[in-house]
């Protein structure tokens, strides 16, 4: 038996690398019994005689979306202008990764066409002081190209984020022999095309990066709870409200309201958190 990671899917079959080539195998017949569905990412086992896959070994972590899973670092490709930037769909995304338990990194796209340089030095700051990283980087100059691949040397990570913010564009100059096909950015509507249909795998630098289908909206899998705790940068706030259950919007001696109103918080951030509470349900109003 022979261990690997799982690279992509190809119709019903997973490409699974071994180090010094690729196989592709079919999981055994008891996986869809047990309904269990092997994600790119994966750790198995596979019998290489039979072409099979055998078992998937304990995950790290995985995200719902994009399917992936044993992440070092989760990489949140953004764009500054065309699609504008948008620290609500940051802010979702980072609290995707929190409630996953993979480390986020930023990557600031289009910096040649940024304008307002006091907004950019005002969104670096903002994330920097909670202990995330923010590369920002142009494809035309490629300033911020090297700290980007330093980055993620030897680390297995994903590229996501809004279509059109040049995740696919990116990975071409880290490495040109990729080729990832490139969207385009459609004024009108203020966002790119989808070009990337699939989540892979590539190797690169004694680690991994994945490619991954770009979306301009994202549900989140969590209740309003469980956004209170990994909504970026209140995690260091876990009990000390006055109430146990605080929501963090209307309840009184809440810590995250007053370290906003005090500035330790960013106020744009806290609206965000706001908005997106408001679109899920709490446990208590579930459906079973």
């Amino acid at each position: 038996m022979t261990k690997g990671k799982i690279l992509s899917t190809v119709g019903g079959k997973y490409r699974v690398f071994l180090g010094d080539k690729t196989l592709e195998v079919k999981p055994y017949g008891v996986f869809r019994y047990k309904k269990i569905k092997p994600l790119v990412g994966d750790i198995v086992e596979i019998d290489v005689d039979k072409e099979v896959m055998i078992s998937i070994d304990e995950r790290m972590n995985s995200l719902i979306r994009p399917r992936i899973a044993n992440l070092d670092r989760g990489v949140i490709v953004q764009s500054l202008v065309k699609p504008d930037f948008s620290s609500y769909l940051l802010d979702k995304f980072l609290s995707l990764l929190n409630y996953s338990n993979v480390k986020p990194m930023i990557v600031l796209t289009k910096l040649d066409l940024m304008e307002d340089k006091e907004r950019l030095k005002n969104i670096i700051s903002s994330y920097n002081n909670l202990g995330i990283d923010v590369y920002p980087y142009s494809k035309r100059t490629g300033e911020g190209l090297e700290e980007i691949k330093r980055a993620i040397r030897g680390k297995t990570i994903a590229f996501m984020g809004q279509t059109g913010a040049g995740k696919s564009s990116l990975i071409n100059l880290i490495n040109p022999s990729f080729d990832r096909e490139i969207g385009k950015y459609n004024e009108n509507v203020n966002r790119g095309t989808h070009q990337t249909k699939e989540v892979i795998f590539l190797p690169y630098e004694d680690g991994f990066i994945a490619d991954t289908p770009g979306f301009s909206s994202l549900e989140l899998p969590m209740y309003k709870e469980e956004l209170s705790e990994v909504f970026p940068g209140y995690n260091r706030f876990i009990g000390k409200c006055k109430f146990n259950d605080c929501l963090h919007i209307t309840e009184g001696g809440c810590k995250i309201k007053e370290a906003v109103e005090q500035g330790v918080l960013s106020k744009e951030n806290y609206d965000n958190y706001v908005e997106i509470s408001k679109e899920i349900i709490s446990r208590k109003d579930r459906i079973f």
